[in-house]
């Protein structure tokens, strides 16, 4: 681990909500961009299983249901209150892209396809933990969904 990197990637990653909350254009990749950022950094993001079932959930949904708002819906649904769930051992390994290559982006549109392969290089390193995230989508989804969500994998 390089010293200071989590604080460097902290101030990285503020500038980048500055941006996204400040320019429309950059707000649509908001979501993807969070929780690629909180599962690289889960001993800050994820402490609690319930955070780290959030943000593993919602970077499948992201990728997997193309942000689909029901299913981000139904996670949070699911997930607000008591709910029973073990935190998974956290991984070493958590992707080779960073948020780094998301703030060298020139304009908006590469801005959202630096988002998408960074959240995509995240994911498939937690590879361990897809079917994972899967089961606890489909789960909420019988829980709190109108009809059974079904994944959009490619």
């Amino acid at each position: 681990m390089i010293l200071g990197a989590e604080l460097g990637c902290q101030a990285v990653w503020d500038e980048i909500s500055i941006m996204i909350y400040t320019h429309p254009a950059y707000a649509a990749s908001h979501d993807l961009a969070f929780d690629a950022y909180c599962m690289q950094h889960p001993e800050k993001y994820g402490r609690s299983a319930k955070s780290y079932a959030a943000h593993l959930t919602r970077l499948c949904c992201g990728i997997e249901y193309q942000a689909d708002p029901g299913v981000y819906a139904i996670i949070r649904q699911w997930l607000d209150g008591k709910v029973p769930l073990e935190k998974p051992a956290l991984l070493r390994e958590r992707g080779q892209l960073t948020v780094l290559e998301v703030y060298a982006a020139s304009d908006a549109a590469e801005f959202r396809q630096r988002v998408q392969a960074w959240a995509e290089n995240v994911w498939q390193a937690y590879h361990e933990q897809q079917a994972l995230a899967r089961q606890w989508i489909e789960l909420a989804s019988l829980l709190y969904g109108q009809n059974r969500v079904s994944s959009r994998r490619r």
